[in-house]
Parts: C-alpha cells; sequence; structure tokens
C-alpha cells in the first residue's frame, strides 16, 4: 500500500482543480452588475496544447453574446471565442 504525504495530496488536489477550471469573464449578477475578470496581462493556458498567451482586451459588443478574448504569444495572435472558453485556464 502506498502511503501519501500532506504535500501529495494538496499537489493531487491543485492538478483535479485545473483541470476542471474554465475561464469566467465575468464574476457578479446581471446585466450593470457583472465584473470583469479577465483583464490585460492576464496569461492563459491552452489546456490541449500548453502553449501560454497573454491577454490583449476582452471585445465586449454592445449587444449579442459574441464575447471573444484577443491574446498574443512571441510571433502570434490569437482571438478566441466564447465557445472555447473551456479549453484555457489562468496560468
Amino acid at each position: 500500500m502506498k502511503v501519501f504525504s500532506s504535500i501529495d495530496i494538496v499537489n493531487a488536489v491543485s492538478t483535479i482543480h485545473k483541470k476542471n477550471e474554465n475561464i469566467n469573464v465575468f464574476a457578479g449578477g446581471q446585466g450593470e452588475d457583472k465584473i470583469i475578470l479577465v483583464k490585460k496581462g492576464l496569461k492563459l493556458r491552452h489546456i490541449p496544447s500548453g502553449l501560454v498567451y497573454t491577454v490583449l482586451k476582452v471585445i465586449m459588443p454592445k449587444k449579442g453574446n459574441d464575447l471573444k478574448i484577443l491574446c498574443q504569444r512571441p510571433g502570434k495572435k490569437l482571438l478566441i471565442p466564447r465557445e472555447e472558453f473551456k479549453d484555457y485556464e489562468r496560468h
């Protein structure tokens, strides 16, 4: 039987939590009460590839649900649509 130390357990919980985390752009209520959580300079990691991007800006149209995040890494810019937020996590 393998015995796990407290550090092993903390690392396992942290790893599981990171894998289940999705990007939430807003916190708070509906409409005007929302607070933007994703801002310029935040680092996002693409879960499947492990590539890390830096947020340049959050694009929020006045109407509709077409929210996007503009990011970059050296030599590449990327526009992440809302449907793909689940593939990224904070880094």
